[in-house]
């Protein structure tokens, strides 16, 4: 009998840790890539419990400046305290009077392996800069919560941070029910005033995303160990 139920706490144990493995068609986001990596046609990795797939990035100028290519975006994998996602370094610039340049980057954020939907908050970040009256630095970014149909975004949120000659919002954050899966679209955008010397940049952008934390399963498994040990002592006592 001791020698089954080891067996069944084996078991159990191996189910639980099986469980909270990453699928497997998935691989660790790397620590530092650039942005084109991400744009291979079917790419997806995962960071902590997260999963993160299909990936975009469109970019746009006035020409000057060219605009930036995602082999100019660095791509790093945050997984801390503030929570998982991403930041996303490059330059994002224009200078003199009316120019600009922008880049609208966009993946989907999913519990690994189709877990509960614990997905509850986002959070955005950035480092930029501007001179000139009129100028400005700015990400807006959309959100939707579960995209594909046939929920087609039960839920939708905007984010904006911003450097502007009268105000400067270097960080937003979202508060929505929880979900398995969002979508999210970031705008990125360096626009001069109409000065001769106007100048603007975005040079830092990072995306973090929390999830509800779920209950441990180190007691689940304690209090089943417990229950079956009582069971156990219970049928070794009666027949004694």
């Amino acid at each position: 009998m001791t020698h089954k139920f080891s067996r069944y706490m084996i078991l159990a144990i191996s189910a639980l840790g099986l469980s909270a493995l990453p699928a497997l068609a998935d691989s660790a986001c790397p620590a530092d890539a650039l942005l084109s990596t991400y744009l291979t046609a079917g790419y997806s990795c995962y960071i902590g419990d997260l999963d993160f797939a299909n990936f975009s990035y469109t970019n746009g100028s006035s020409n000057p400046p060219a605009p930036t290519p995602a082999t100019s975006v660095s791509v790093f994998a945050d997984n801390s305290a503030s929570g998982i996602g991403f930041t996303f370094d490059s330059s994002w610039t224009a200078s003199g009077a009316n120019n600009f340049s922008d880049g609208d980057i966009g993946f989907t954020v999913s519990i690994v392996g189709g877990g509960s939907a614990t997905l509850d908050d986002a959070a955005l970040i950035e480092t930029g800069g501007i001179i000139g009256t009129g100028s400005s630095a700015s990400v807006g970014e959309f959100g939707c919560s579960n995209p594909a149909p046939p929920a087609s975004c039960s839920q939708q949120w905007a984010l904006l941070t911003a450097y502007t000659s009268n105000d400067t919002i270097g960080e937003a954050g979202v508060i929505y029910s929880p979900t398995g899966e969002i979508s999210v679209s970031k705008d990125i955008v360096a626009q001069d005033g109409s000065g001769a010397n106007s100048y603007a940049t975005v040079s830092t952008v990072q995306d973090l995303f929390s999830t509800i934390p779920e209950p441990s399963s180190l007691p689940l498994l304690l209090g089943f160990g417990l229950a079956a040990g009582i069971a156990l002592k219970k049928k070794l006592s009666a027949k004694s």
